[in-house]
This record gives structure tokens, sequence and C-alpha cells, in this order.
């Protein structure tokens, strides 16, 4: 019989998926006891009222709280588990029915301090949710082993031990928190694994707005890190060197483009506006190639389009950076 497990799934105005997520986490095909903690951070939606439908006949303990962020209703949800193996899930991730029993299995080596799954982008999601999914979806494909520098708190399952050893998840963060916290346990000796066959499926944020919030937040988040964590200037094995020189390749853009652009001599101007549309070409050339990659697989021609969300990523991104030198700056 294997251990008894913990799943905590942080939720806040999570009612369009809240209900596939608990369908999935009870169908698990696993033969031991699974406690569910759902931590409310304060939703203003139906969330709440569509995780009580499952209290009257199913083991999910609810804790709710005030809004505080995802790091502090992840951490809440932890200090209330029972059990050494607990799970961080998602609010909009839906695990495969094997997703528990092929986790778990990595445990057996004591000295593994986290396992995630594979996050599959699902069917019928608008065009950014499938362009952030197959870009996840690519990333993780490219891994040459199972042992990986970084897992993310979507769908993995963490040794609780492990975990209090280097302390809980840190609350400076709102994005980046379980990168931070991969590191901490590299560096405490503990492995991470990233396992192929156990699946689940991630429903990212569909509409413009969200897309480019959560580009921000996660972009401000990896500056947090280089700050903490300054060794993992290259990234880790899932964002990696390629992807982050995005940023200084894009901030030389418009730095280039814009002395083109106010230069006093034509000439002199033109060739450093065509220096500007020489480093544009090179980001675009290096994200038509990474959609190629991702075309063999998908088959879907809208990806096509990605570069061009990845230059709008780009620049997001570039603005998150500012914003945080200037706050740094302002700190010191």
């Amino acid at each position: 019989m294997k251990s008894p497990v913990s799943i905590v799934i942080p939720m806040y105005n999570a009612e369009r998926h809240i209900r596939k997520v608990l369908e999935a986490v009870l169908n698990q095909d696993y033969p031991s006891p699974v406690e569910i903690i759902v931590v409310n951070d304060g939703s203003t939606d139906k969330s709440l009222e569509r995780v009580k439908e499952f209290q009257q006949t199913d083991n999910v303990k609810v804790i709710d709280q005030p809004n505080q962020g995802a790091v502090k209703a992840t951490n809440n949800g932890f200090k209330e588990a029972n059990h050494d193996i607990t799970c961080s899930v998602d609010s909009d991730v839906v695990l495969d029915i094997s997703w528990l029993r092929k986790i778990i299995k990595e445990f057996d080596d004591p000295m593994v301090g986290a396992v995630q799954g594979y996050i599959k982008t699902p069917e019928g999601v608008s065009f950014l949710a499938r362009m952030a999914g197959y870009d996840l979806e690519y990333r993780y494909d490219r891994l040459k082993s199972k042992y990986v520098t970084q897992v993310s708190t979507a769908n993995t399952a963490y040794r609780r031990s492990a975990v209090e050893k280097v302390g809980l998840f840190d609350p400076q963060f709102k994005y980046g928190y379980d990168n931070d916290m991969s590191y901490r346990l590299q560096k405490a000796g503990y492995k991470l694994v990233n396992k192929r066959d156990a699946i689940c499926e991630h429903y990212w944020k569909a509409d413009l707005s969200s897309y480019i919030k959560q580009q921000y937040w996660s972009a401000y988040g990896r500056m947090q890190l280089l700050q903490k964590h300054k060794e993992r200037i290259a990234g880790d094995s899932v964002s990696g060197l390629r992807m982050i020189l995005q940023v200084p390749l894009t901030l030389l853009f418009f730095i280039l483009f814009f002395l083109g652009f106010i230069s006093l001599s034509y000439i002199r101007g033109r060739y450093i506006f065509l220096a500007s549309l020489g480093v544009l070409g090179i980001m675009l050339i290096d994200r038509f190639l990474f959609a190629v990659g991702i075309f063999i697989k998908q088959r879907d021609l809208s990806v096509v389009f990605l570069p061009f969300v990845h230059l709008l990523r780009n620049m997001v991104w570039s603005w998150a950076f500012l914003k945080w030198g200037i706050g740094l700056k302002w700190v010191n």
C-alpha cells in the first residue's frame, strides 16, 4: 500500500475550472487515502460555492482566508497538510487519472525533494492560451534528463520534510516562488524530477489583458530571483539562456531604434536604425525557428504568429525589467 498523500489547491476566482480540477483529484487511481485542502484566497466569484458542493460528499477541507496571494495560500495549505508527500496543484490544472500514481514512484529515492508532471495544452482553448501552452510543452520536450533544476507549483508533489528543512515558499515573491523553492531544495542536496508520463492540462489565462499581466509579473519575479540567486543568471533547465536573452536583445533594439531616430546625422542615424532592424531580425529568426519546432509536434498553423506573440511578451518583460531596476534604485 502506498503512503497517504496531501494535495493543496490554492484558489482565487477559479469558478470556471475548479469543479473539473477537484473531480480529477478525486478520481485519481491511487490506492491510498488522499487529503484534499483547498485554500480559498478571498475569491469574489462563486469558487467557494463550487468547492462546498464537494464537501457534502467528499473529503475536501477548505481554508477560507482574506486575499493574501498565492504564496501565502500555498504555505497555509502546506501547514495544514498531514502527510509528508504534499502536492501543489493550481486551480486551473486538471490532472490525468494516473498522475499521482506515476508521480509517487519517484519518491522511492530518499533524496528526491520534488516531482513535477508534464503540462499539456488542452484542446479548444483560445489562441493566446495555446501559444503559452505550446511554448511550455516545447521547452519540456527538449529536456534531456528527468532530473531538472526547476519544478512548478502548478502540478508538483513535494517531500514536505524537505520543504520544511529549507523553509516554506518565500512570500516576497508574487511569481517565481516555485523557482526559488527549486533552487533552495537543490542547494540542500535534493533532486528534482520531471515525470513526463504524469500528465495534466493547464487552462492558461485566455484574454490579452490577463496574458500581459501574467507575463509582466512572471518577468518581475525572474528579476527578483536573479537578485536572490545570482548564480542562476543563465536560467534553469526549463527557462534557459536562450529565453532570458530575449530581454537584453529587446532593450538593445529599442535603444538603437531611438538613437537612430534622434541622430542629427542622416548617415549615422540610418546605420544605427539598420542595426536596430538587425537585432529585431535576429529575434524574429530565433522565434520562427522556435515556432517550427512547435509546429512539427502540434501541426497547428496558428503557431506562425507565435514569434509576434513573443515580441509582445519581450516588450512586457523589458518593461518589467525597467520597473524592477527603478524600484531597486529607489531601495538603494
